[in-house]
């Protein structure tokens, strides 16, 4: 049994049900998003340790005889300039999960997020004009600030038309994960696009 999708200016098109019709699996999506959002961390934060940091080189003043504390370096983590103690170091945040875990979040957050999905004619989205392209949208029922996500292959013109608009994310969808599913408001996606979607899903 096929489920039906919502489409612009064509007849309602039949999409998988193994893909659109999956069960939602929030603990699965949930792993699947802290996967994306970890890996999306540069994890370049990092500080110098008293080794690390310029001087040192000599006592700052006596052992004994002028009544202030003992000081062996400037590079101290006490003094001003001096080293870090336990600060962050460059590390790498990445997680992962298997690829049919993947599969099967994207699959379940599609599914959860099926109202939304609009599909369009490849052909509509060559539009190398951002004015045509914010026209195309109102068509398609999208509201002054809503959140859209364009489900599509790389195409020049439709780059050039889109790149300008904050609330627009165009990503290929062999590469679309859980986070850019679930944060959107709505999502229009192409013929050729639904096609390697649930190829790559089903």
């Amino acid at each position: 049994m096929a489920i039906t999708l919502n489409a612009y200016e064509m007849a309602n098109v039949e999409a998988s049900e193994a893909v659109w019709g999956a069960p939602v699996n929030v603990d699965l999506m949930q792993m699947a998003a802290v996967r994306q959002l970890n890996n999306a961390r540069q994890g370049n934060a990092s500080t110098k340790t008293r080794t690390e940091v310029r001087g040192g080189g000599r006592k700052p003043w006596k052992q004994k005889g002028t009544g202030r504390a003992r000081a062996g370096s400037n590079t101290s983590s006490i003094w001003r300039g001096g080293g870090i103690s336990f600060g962050p170091k460059p590390r790498s945040f990445k997680t992962s999960i298997n690829r049919k875990m993947s599969a099967g979040a994207v699959a379940s957050a599609l599914s959860a997020q099926r109202e939304l999905v609009t599909v369009v004619a490849d052909e509509q989205l060559n539009v190398n004009k951002t004015k045509a392209f914010v026209a195309l949208l109102d068509k398609v029922g999208v509201q002054k600030g809503e959140k859209v996500l364009i489900l599509a292959d790389y195409n020049e013109a439709l780059f050039f038309a889109s790149r300008n608009l904050r609330n627009v994310s165009v990503i290929n969808p062999m590469n679309v994960g859980v986070v850019d599913i679930l944060k959107n408001t709505k999502i229009i996606v192409t013929q050729s696009a639904l096609s390697a979607l649930e190829g790559r899903l089903a």
